[in-house]
């Protein structure tokens, strides 16, 4: 037991392979090369997302024939520090809980059961999960769900949908559908779906396209959409579509448009603060002055600055946007209620925005 010092290590006591994915900011795969370096903190972990790594573990048993029916899905979520390192402390706390487990249990109930009542498990939301699992399947060569064929069926006949059928689609097809978005049939399906499907439907697509990195014909389709829509609540879901990719210059003025006058911010408005937030820090990056907007707009927003407070915990504890921010806010040329909702960073939150 003294040499289990890691994640690996764990998941060698109990015999697994194990393939691993983060489920924060979006549904990735990581290699086990970086959970290495982060597991012995060697590394800070790559996508950090509410100053946590959120982590889906698949494990197979080593002995078993690799059916799908065999794995075990872990959930775990891990406090990371500002500069993204794990804390070993917490991780040895996990470690030991679920060794303490599998001793108990044995192996078998041990791996099914180790996670409950475990304080860093958690259960991922209904669309992450959905797209947890059809990206995993993509990743593992399983089979798509059985909502798939459904969705595509649906895609396939004449748009837009005047009696509703669209409702009865599951997310889990939509999810299958945006993990095959490669697929040069699929990919069709999609941009017709984005341009003339009923908008929650189109909405819901968007949302699950943000865990993959789409072809330039595809994010042009979607961005020709986007650049044309003016309603905040909207371009939010089309951003979430394009945020693995880079940030045009017709796409930045859209945005521009859309957030409109920095002195008001209401809830249509947050959805899309949130998104570029969220999603795409990489574009704040390299944007200054959206990001200026951002912050401009959240801080005139009448919440007590609980939004503000939120975003710029989050986008400190990203490390493309961390310099920037602090640059933003300490500039001499931001507003006088930028500059207050910034003092207030440094009296105590009691409160977050969902």
């Amino acid at each position: 037991m003294n040499q289990i010092e890691s994640l690996s290590d764990l998941f060698n006591l109990v015999d697994c392979h194990v393939t691993y994915f983060d489920i924060g900011r979006r549904v990735q795969k990581l290699t086990p090369q970086q959970v290495i370096q982060f597991d012995k903190k060697q590394q800070a972990y790559p996508y950090p997302f509410q100053k946590h790594a959120w982590l889906a573990c698949a494990l197979l048993p080593k002995d078993s024939k690799n059916k799908a029916d065999d794995s075990v899905i872990w959930f775990i979520r891990l406090p990371i520090d500002e500069k993204g390192a794990l804390n070993l402390g917490t991780r040895d706390h996990f470690i030991k809980s679920i060794v303490d487990r599998i001793l108990n249990k044995g192996t078998e109930q041990g791996l099914n059961e180790a996670l409950e009542d475990n304080p860093y498990a958690f259960k991922p939301d209904q669309e992450r999960m959905a797209n947890f699992h059809a990206i995993m399947a993509c990743a593992l060569n399983q089979p798509s769900s059985l909502y798939y064929e459904d969705v595509k069926t649906y895609l396939s006949q004449n748009l837009p949908d005047e009696d509703g059928t669209w409702s009865q689609l599951g997310l889990q097809g939509i999810a299958d559908l945006a993990a095959r978005h490669a697929e040069a049939s699929t990919e069709a399906l999609i941009a017709n779906a984005i341009k003339r499907a009923p908008l929650p439907l189109s909405m819901a697509l968007c949302n699950c396209l943000e865990h993959h990195s789409l072809s330039s014909s595809l994010s042009s389709d979607i961005e020709s959409i986007a650049t044309l829509e003016e309603r905040p609540e909207v371009l939010a879901g089309y951003v979430r579509a394009l945020s693995s990719g880079d940030l045009s210059a017709p796409l930045n003025l859209a945005l521009f448009k859309a957030i409109g006058d920095i002195s008001s911010c209401d809830d249509t408005h947050i959805h899309l603060l949130t998104a570029l937030s969220a999603k795409c820090p990489h574009w704040l990056s390299k944007e200054p002055a959206l990001l200026r907007v951002i912050m401009e707009k959240l801080a005139h927003r009448e919440d007590g600055w609980l939004g503000f407070k939120q975003i710029v915990g989050e986008l400190t504890q990203h490390p493309e946007t961390n310099s920037p921010l602090w640059l933003l806010l300490r500039s001499e040329h931001i507003s006088s209620t930028l500059k207050k909702a910034v003092e207030s960073l440094f009296s105590p939150q009691t409160h977050t925005i969902q």
